[in-house]
């Protein structure tokens, strides 16, 4: 059995009932690099183009079939053009995740530059009250710090490195 698979079967085991966050860019989808003059506007024209990460998706649908977690998507976007790429490209790519189980924080109408790092954490905060633990797989190192920080042991943190071996 796979170490991440077994890590969270684990976590499974003590828990009743469990959410687990999952980032896009980076995580279940290949992070693109375009010149920051053209990022937005090249994510809105090629959002839907981008592969997805295809052993992290596999490990996700395993993952869904433990009855007692639910996988909720946690992204950020920079635009409301890209908030639709995403859920195109969710509806394409990881439709087992029901759409009511999408998060998509737009910025400057749910995250600014200030608080980037730490509105996951406080967005996993306000879904703990019908969970009793918390995942968040991540690929940003202060976003997963800062969720940790703020929920202690209410959650179990994983870099996306740890899904990929």
């Amino acid at each position: 059995m796979n170490k991440f698979i077994e890590k969270i079967k684990n976590i499974s085991e003590k828990y009743e009932k469990i959410a687990m966050f999952i980032d896009m860019d980076g995580t279940i989808i290949e992070y693109t690099i375009y010149p920051a003059n053209e990022t937005d506007v090249k994510l809105a024209e090629k959002y839907c183009e981008i592969e997805p990460i295809e052993i992290v998706v596999d490990k996700l649908k395993e993952i869904n079939e433990l009855s007692n977690i639910d996988l909720y998507i946690l992204t950020l976007s920079k635009n409301e053009k890209i908030t639709e790429e995403k859920k195109k490209w969710l509806k394409r790519y990881v439709s087992f995740i029901p759409e009511e189980n999408w998060i998509i924080l737009t910025k400057w109408k749910k995250y600014t530059p200030e608080n980037r790092n730490i509105i996951k954490g406080k967005t996993i905060e306000e879904k703990l009250n019908k969970y009793n633990h918390a995942i968040l797989l991540d690929d940003e190192q202060k976003v997963l710090k800062e969720a940790k920080k703020l929920l202690d042991d209410k959650i179990d943190i994983f870099h996306i490195s740890s899904a990929l071996i």
